[in-house]
């Protein structure tokens, strides 16, 4: 059969690269009915750039879309992908570089501008700026819907780091769990005795949770599907008794501490239940509660408010008085919780605080615009946004920043899987404007069409914070020093394998001058372990800690599970560190490509600042081995970390001309008041 090179319909990257078409086979003749051979080569340059994009081939997907341009140098279609394909290599300066000039040669592109300036917002001092934001009343949500009751009462929240909150119910002696959408997706009820005016929530590391009932004078524990373990307390005034125990904390051993608010106290059990103390009760260093409230453990330090007081006492785990904090600045404390930033977020009946217990600096987050009565909890969800029960309304409203809600989402469509077309499928991404994921969403947030036509609803079988597996590149350091530290180098690379072989499958990269992957998922741990540490002959001056970093993350490219590349390092990277990409690039590489950077000292590192900003800006942390319980913490980080990665799927009814024609995409999402949106597009099997 006759192949046929016509002319591609292009239509690329409204939050990536603009709007542009052309007729399907109305460009390859010229003015006299000749051929136009530069754009039939131009055409199938294009095709295999596309191809590649779509197998994560990005270096590739560059040299066609490259070809493609010398071609004809003016499409500015051609110059989005190509600035497309440099930003997943990780060249981001490139890329922005590609988009500016084909935002300039169309006239301009709104959506185009805009991710623009988002991701020269995203880069330098910027991010270290931000903060002091304004936050506003995104929406709310209700306690019922038509005649379907789904919370009564709401009197604390805690939020899940799958985007969904736990709201307890008082009134309907429930804990029902909501999520990013107010879709009901669990209702626990306390087993066959049910919960008796439940108050507070907290949640393990293992999923335990422990629910506090104000009217039965107890704790219950439960399992993660509400199955009752077993109970704390009991009414009374001894010893681990109770009267209307309301909030609730845990510190890293396990222990509970429970505001008693009826005994003016606060009780601690151990992690198997046991009572190990009770304190606040008047004394000649403190004068004791009145009415304790919230509860928190930080740093060592547990904080109680007290509503009467109106203040926040400091105790230490034995239940020692330290000091008392914000005396006279508060109207009615209630709930406190500790967020990712170390503040701590107070709910003072109509208003909510921030609080830096170092700087000793205290600012209102929000009035809620006068619409809250009685807000005795509030909590950061996982994708940043504040939800706060408002007791008396019956209510959980939802607060955003100010800027966070006009600059909207950022959607990336990553790759299209067309093999089996009819059948598409979607990879996209989902952010905010500073790059941190989106988790949470359903295929209710998204809109996909094809050439702007309706494609009916897309489903989502998979999305990233829903998988409890990650996909780890492991990488072990070849300096000098590691070379002489090789036993203490196979402990820590065991120690990594035995607490994350239950949800990690690795990948173990050798980093010499020509990198090599030496392990895969599937191999057995004793050789996992060998290849990592490798023999000392291999520990050579040359290399190369780019190419090996390089090599990892292109390994993990594939998968649509959270991904990571962990490090194991003595700090020193050698003088050839950052000799075929910069720090930059490296950087880019990992974080364009939803990658977290996880390093690990062996010693106490004479330098790292290259490491700690890897770590840092990919959404990290850096460990010391050293230190009791790094590698705990790794195992526990590594559990937490979010992905904002959705895949969708859909039935296209798009005309293929065999394969030859380009078929544009068009993903929007959605959520409370933001939205984003993303254009690319792929083609179909070729058939002869």
């Amino acid at each position: 059969m006759r192949k046929f090179f016509p002319v591609c319909l292009i239509l690329v990257c409204a939050a990536l690269a603009p709007v542009f078409s052309q007729d399907q086979g109305a460009g390859n003749q010229d003015s006299g009915g000749a051929l136009d051979f530069d754009q039939v080569r131009a055409d199938e340059e294009f095709r295999s750039g596309v191809r590649a994009f779509h197998n994560a081939f990005y270096n590739e997907a560059i040299l066609s879309f490259q070809r493609s341009l010398s071609f004809k140098p003016a499409a500015a279609a051609t110059r989005s992908w190509l600035g497309r394909a440099y930003y997943l290599a990780g060249f981001t300066d490139a890329a922005l570089a590609e988009w500016k000039t084909a935002a300039a040669s169309t006239g301009g592109s709104a959506l185009l501008e805009s991710f623009i300036e988002i991701l020269e917002t995203r880069q330098g001092i910027v991010r270290e700026l931000q903060g002091g934001e304004k936050w506003v009343l995104a929406g709310d949500i209700q306690g019922t819907a038509g005649e379907q009751t789904i919370f009564r009462r709401p009197v604390t929240v805690h939020a899940r780091g799958d985007g969904s909150v736990f709201v307890v119910s008082y009134l309907t002696n429930e804990i029902v769990r909501i999520d990013l959408n107010g879709i009901v997706r669990q209702r626990l009820r306390g087993g066959l005795a049910g919960f008796d005016h439940p108050f507070d929530l907290v949640e393990a590391d293992d999923g335990t949770l422990y629910v506090s009932e104000f009217r039965g004078d107890r704790v219950t524990k439960c399992s993660a599907s509400g199955s009752v373990i077993s109970v704390l307390g009991g009414k009374g005034r001894g010893e681990g008794q109770l009267l209307g125990p309301q909030y609730l904390a845990l510190d890293p051993e396990g222990s509970l501490y429970v505001s008693d608010w009826g005994n003016r106290r606060v009780v601690k059990f151990n992690r198997d239940g046991e009572f190990v103390t009770s304190f606040g009760q008047k004394n000649d260093f403190y004068p004791g509660f009145l009415a304790p409230t919230g509860i928190a453990f930080h740093n060592e330090y547990v904080y109680v408010a007290d509503s009467l007081r109106k203040h926040i006492a400091v105790f230490d785990p034995s239940g020692n008085y330290i000091r008392t904090l914000l005396a006279g600045r508060l109207s009615s404390p209630e709930g406190i919780r500790v967020l990712e930033n170390g503040n701590f977020l107070i709910s003072d009946t109509q208003r909510l605080f921030s609080y830096n217990a170092e700087s000793g600096e205290l600012a209102l987050l929000s009035d809620f615009g006068g619409q809250a009565k009685r807000v005795l909890a509030a909590d950061e969800d996982a994708n940043g946004n504040i939800v706060a029960a408002d007791f008396d309304t019956g209510t959980i409203h939802v607060l955003s920043e100010l800027t966070g809600i006009s600059s909207g989402l950022t959607a990336m469509i990553k790759r299209i899987t067309a093999a089996e077309h009819p059948d598409v499928l979607v990879d996209v991404h989902v952010s905010n404007r500073m790059g941190e994921p989106v988790v949470g969403l359903s295929a209710q947030n998204f809109i996909v069409t094809e050439r702007r036509l309706a494609v009916g609803a897309a489903e989502m079988p998979f999305a990233s914070y829903r998988s409890e597996t990650l996909d780890l590149a492991l990488i072990v350091g070849r300096s000098a020093g590691m070379a002489d530290a090789q036993a203490l180098t196979e402990r820590i690379v065991r120690d990594v394998a035995e607490k994350l072989s239950d949800f990690a499958a690795f990948r173990v990269v050798s980093p010499g001058p020509t990198p090599a992957i030496v392990s895969r998922p599937g191999d057995s741990r004793e050789f996992m372990v060998n290849a990592a540490v490798d023999k000392k002959e291999n520990y050579e001056p040359a290399w190369a800690f780019d190419l090996g970093v390089r090599l990892g993350v292109t390994e993990l490219l594939s998968s649509r599970n959270r991904k990571a590349v962990i490090f194991i390092t003595d700090g020193n990277l050698g003088p050839g560190a950052f000799k075929s990409y910069g720090l930059q690039e490296t950087l880019d590489y990992m974080r364009n490509n939803s990658i977290v950077f996880y390093p690990v000292y062996i010693q106490p590192p004479s330098s790292g600042e290259e490491l700690d900003f890897l770590a840092k800006e990919t959404g990290g942390r850096v460990y010391g081995y050293y230190n009791a319980g790094a590698l705990g913490n790794l195992a526990r980080d590594l559990a937490k970390q979010k992905d904002g990665s959705y895949l969708l799927s859909y039935r296209s009814s798009q005309p293929t001309d065999f394969g030859r024609a380009y078929i544009p995409v068009e993903v929007e999402v959605n959520l409370v008041r933001r939205s984003g949106r993303d254009e690319a597009g792929y083609f179909a099997p070729l058939e002869f």
